[in-house]
């Protein structure tokens, strides 16, 4: 049997990586693509839970995360961004997980997290799907963990293609906490992507219940619905 190393080696020269947004060799997302991307900070952003938004107050979005202190996205969910988050999730291109965990980490410098949580997937999601997605970029990150385990007893509809109202009753009482209090403590959940902030929503709430302090959504991507069309299927 070849070592490890080498038989990485025999892949990539046969198997080449390739960017996922233009199929160029080299990389699974290239320099050029990278740099297509629309940061979600800053300019025209909302402050409070980084989606499109010109106005000086927090965003409409906002009203419907009420037990998060703050949602922080890297970029924007569109073209190369999109296609690195579906490239992940949907096509097991895992070596994506350490380039997400790049954009995110910066995220939290401004906040002091005591403890981080991957948003949990139901066990029958990870054996059909080999691995959660915010758990592989939650690794890429230095970022202390906590004692306790966030867990999705409840299995779930996808939430792709359903509306806000939707979301939140799919997502309700999925979530438990299991371990020591986290009184005091400042928690980040942390996944791929935020579309309404239904599934961090929950989260937080279940963690505020054992003693969170402050909870901040941290994602790759935030896709910038449209709060003024609330039966619009919104797709990831």
């Amino acid at each position: 049997m070849l070592p490890r190393a080498i038989a990485s080696k025999v892949i990539d020269l046969f198997y080449p990586e390739r960017c996922v947004n233009c199929g160029a060799f080299g990389s699974a997302l290239c320099l050029a693509c990278e740099a297509a991307m629309e940061p979600a900070t800053g300019a025209g952003r909302c402050r409070n839970c980084s989606s499109r938004w010109a106005g000086d107050d927090n965003c409409p979005r906002c009203y419907h995360m009420q037990q998060l202190d703050g949602v922080r996205a890297a970029v924007e969910m569109g073209g190369s961004a999109r296609r690195v988050v579906h490239a992940l999730k949907y096509r097991g291109v895992q070596s994506l997980a350490a380039f997400m965990a790049t954009h995110v980490s910066p995220l939290g410098e401004l906040h002091a997290i005591d403890a981080a949580f991957p948003v949990p997937l139901h066990r029958s999601r990870i054996r059909s799907r080999g691995f959660n997605q915010s758990a592989l970029i939650l690794s890429e990150l230095a970022w202390p963990r906590p004692a306790g385990e966030l867990r999705r007893v409840r299995r779930t509809d996808p939430q792709v293609g359903l509306h806000l109202g939707e979301r939140r009753t799919n997502v309700s009482g999925a979530f438990r906490y299991e371990g020591p209090a986290l009184n005091g403590l400042t928690v980040g959940i942390i996944d791929d992507v935020v579309t309404t902030g239904a599934t961090a929503n929950e989260c937080a709430a279940i963690l505020r219940e054992h003693g969170a302090r402050y909870v901040y959504a941290f994602a790759f991507a935030r896709a910038s619905y449209d709060p003024q069309t609330p039966a619009l299927a919104i797709v990831d």
